[in-house]
């Protein structure tokens, strides 16, 4: 029986990611790893890149790294099929020669593959989705109608909220079980908060950072000291640069690019928007709540309503709204008291989605005796 903190005994846990290269299912995946190689539990974890990529996210020493390098770019529907046929067997090596007591994977395509490469052997299969799929737009048609078939043949899917589990136990006739997000241990910082926007991301479409754009240009010159710093990479750098000249705040809105020490901007931000058009459970958002500052996030499937009590602990605006986003900016920027009465109230998450307490639901689910409703 597992008590809850603490590791399951000789436990002996695979994780299955497609890299570590950057994005909130990876940095989950990694504290997973760490909390359990901390704690004395065997864990390997296993990714399709190769040595040429470089891991985001640092792993704790006990945690044993394999890389399968079965990373290709093949087009046609046979080279497809193929590529994937050889990454299904590269990882069923894999499990044959570790034989671990779980196998826990994240991500619809990565999901499928460890299903199929997991067939008939005797180990207990976990999987995570980490978007709502009922919103998620990313995942091609046959990896969806795949997912619809397969999924009912793990043991469990982890779910980061309610409503994703429910469309998965509908849609896909599989176990269900919701464990939000672990919000690692971070730092306490006492440093004057600067006149600073902070938002952390992919620069993809889905995080809706035109509309943040958008909203601070409205606000912009009532507010001169203020700026927005974005903390990420990806696809929409072009258009997002494009957006800031042409709206006058180039000189305003920074696109810093992926970086390592998060703590230390969201220590200096005044204020952090997470403007998503869909969200899994987000991850930014938790660790701004986390580190005690004053949030906004559009209300969006799913996972900041989870967080957020609209005028308690940070703001909601609908989705897509750039008027109501830019009322709330002008609502924080220019009152610094309720700036600090929502981060004291969003800190208190520290405690509820504390890794102890998390991380004693995923202990439960890797153990097929106590993974009971």
């Amino acid at each position: 029986m597992c008590v809850p903190g603490d590791a399951p005994p000789v436990l002996r846990v695979l994780l299955v990611s497609a890299t570590l290269e950057g994005g909130g299912a990876e940095r989950q995946l990694s504290e997973l790893a760490n909390y359990w190689a901390a704690r004395d539990v065997t864990v390997t974890l296993v990714t399709w890149t190769g040595a040429d990529a470089t891991d985001f996210f640092r792993l704790h020493s006990r945690v044993r790294r394999v890389r399968l390098n079965v990373v290709s770019d093949e087009r046609g529907f046979l080279r497809r099929l193929a590529f994937n046929v050889r990454r299904i067997r590269s990882l069923r090596r894999v499990l044959l020669a570790e034989r671990p007591t779980a196998v826990l994977s994240f991500l619809t395509e990565t999901n499928v593959l460890t299903i199929l490469a997991a067939l008939g052997l005797r180990t207990r299969l976990v999987i995570s989705e980490r978007a709502n799929p009922a919103f998620d737009t990313t995942v091609s048609r046959v990896w969806s109608a795949l997912r619809r078939c397969l999924y009912s043949r793990s043991d469990l899917v982890v779910a980061q909220t309610h409503a994703a589990a429910q469309w998965i136990a509908s849609n896909c006739g599989a176990r269900t079980r919701v464990i939000p997000n672990v919000l690692r241990i971070l730092p306490v910082s006492e440093r004057e908060r600067e006149p600073l926007i902070v938002a952390v991301g992919r620069l993809a479409r889905q995080k809706g950072f035109d509309l943040l754009v958008r909203a601070f240009s409205q606000v912009a010159a009532d507010f001169p000291r203020w700026s927005v710093a974005i903390l990420g990479e990806g696809t929409e750098r072009k258009s997002l640069l494009q957006l800031s000249s042409d709206l006058g705040v180039a000189d305003r809105v920074v696109l810093i690019g992926q970086v390592e020490d998060v703590d230390s901007w969201l220590a200096r931000a005044a204020v952090v928007v997470q403007p998503s058009r869909f969200e899994g459970f987000p991850n930014a958002l938790l660790e701004a709540m986390g580190m005690g500052v004053a949030v906004i996030s559009a209300d969006c499937p799913s996972g900041p309503s989870d967080l957020i009590e609209d005028g308690v602990n940070g703001r909601l605006v609908p989705v897509e709204d750039v008027g109501a986003l830019s009322a709330a900016l002008r609502q924080l920027l220019s009152g610094p008291d309720v700036r600090v009465r929502f981060g004291r109230e969003a800190a208190k998450v520290r405690e509820q989605f504390h890794p102890d307490r998390i991380m004693a639901e995923w202990n439960r689910c890797l153990l097929a005796q106590v993974c009971t409703d």
